[in-house]
C-alpha cells in the first residue's frame, strides 16, 4: 500500500497520497524537493521514484528506516515521505501523533496514468485508518510476488504455494493484508513468470496460466 507523507501547518482534507508539508498535491511538490523512499531497494523505493518521474516530478532521493526518515521529516529535513506497506502503517500513524501531517491523494488522471505504466491496482484507503483522514483517499496497492530461483525443485515450490494459498485464515491473523492474497487474484500477475512448481498447484484447482508465462 503507498503513502506519501510530510509535515504540514494544520491538517487538510486529503490529496494525492503522500506524507508532506503544506503541499496540497503531486503537482505541488516543488523541483529538488527531498523524498524519502524508504530502505533502498525496498518495495518504496523501487515503484516510486519511477512512479514520480513518470508524472513528471523533480526530486531528490533519499533512503533509510522509516523512523529515521520520520524524525528527518519533522525536523524538516523532507519534504515528502513516501510509504509502502499494509495499512494501516505503524510509521504514520506515530508520525500523525508526534506532528501535523497531511496525507495526498492522485487525482484520477494520475491515477490513469500510474495504472497504464505500472502493475499497480486502484486502491481508496479508508478514511478510519488515520486521523489525519477525513474521507477515503485515492492510492494504488502493490502487489507481493515471491521470487523463486528457476532451479528450485518443482516439489518445493509446489508445497509452498500450497501451504500459502490454501491457509489464508492463518496468514490473516498474521497480517489482515493477507485477505487479498488469494488465488483468484492471480488475474493481476501479468508481468512475472510462474515457476512450473507453482503453476502445478493453481492448474491442479482450475486457474489456467498460458504456457508462455510458466519458466
Amino acid at each position: 500500500m503507498y503513502a506519501l507523507c510530510s509535515p504540514c501547518t494544520k491538517r487538510r482534507s486529503p490529496l494525492p497520497h503522500f506524507l508532506t508539508a503544506a503541499l496540497e498535491s503531486i503537482s505541488d511538490i516543488p523541483d529538488g524537493a527531498r523524498i524519502g523512499f524508504g530502505p533502498a531497494a525496498s518495495t518504496s523505493d523501487t515503484y516510486f521514484p519511477a512512479i514520480l518521474e513518470t508524472l513528471g516530478v523533480d526530486f531528490e532521493r533519499r533512503n533509510g528506516g522509516w523512523s529515521d526518515l520520520g524524525g528527518q521529516l519533522q525536523d524538516g529535513l523532507l519534504d515528502v515521505v513516501a510509504f509502502a506497506a499494509g495499512i494501516p502503517i505503524p510509521a504514520v500513524s506515530q508520525l500523525e501523533v508526534q506532528t501535523d501531517v497531511n496525507i495526498i491523494e492522485f487525482t484520477e488522471e494520475e491515477m490513469e496514468t500510474v495504472l497504464e505504466n505500472y502493475p499497480v491496482a486502484e486502491f481508496m484507503i479508508p478514511a478510519s485508518t488515520y486521523e489525519t483522514l477525513e474521507e477515503d483517499a485515492r492510492a494504488v496497492s502493490m502487489w507481493n510476488f515471491a521470487i523463486a530461483g528457476c532451479d528450485l525443485p518443482e516439489d518445493f515450490v509446489y508445497e509452498v504455494t500450497k501451504a500459502t494459498m490454501e491457509n489464508n485464515d492463518r496468514m490473516q491473523s498474521v497480517h489482515r493484508s493477507a485477505a487479498t492474497t488469494i488465488p483468484e487474484n492471480i488475474k493481476h500477475n501479468t508481468v512475472l513468470p510462474f515457476h512450473p512448481g507453482a503453476a502445478r498447484w493453481y492448474e491442479e484447482n482450475g486457474y489456467d496460466i498460458a504456457d508462455d508465462m510458466i519458466n
